[in-house]
């Protein structure tokens, strides 16, 4: 029983979080301010993070909330 309540409540933090992202329009990225659906930042294998709207290399993700 308390899984099940503690898998409901995990879904319910999902989800008004992935509604506020889409309530916002997205990701803003930084470097290249262009508003997207999803976060442009990926693992890269060097342990950095890739920006590929940017196409380059960063150390913290250049993606942020995007406000109405």
């Amino acid at each position: 029983m308390k899984r099940l309540a503690l898998t409901l409540a995990a879904v319910a933090a999902l989800t008004l979080t992935v509604s506020a992202t889409q309530d916002q329009g997205g990701f803003r990225c930084t470097l290249t301010g262009k508003t997207v659906k999803t976060c442009c930042c990926e693992a890269a294998k060097n342990g950095k993070l890739h920006c590929t709207l940017a196409n380059k290399d960063v150390k913290r993700c250049c993606c942020e909330g995007a406000k109405k």
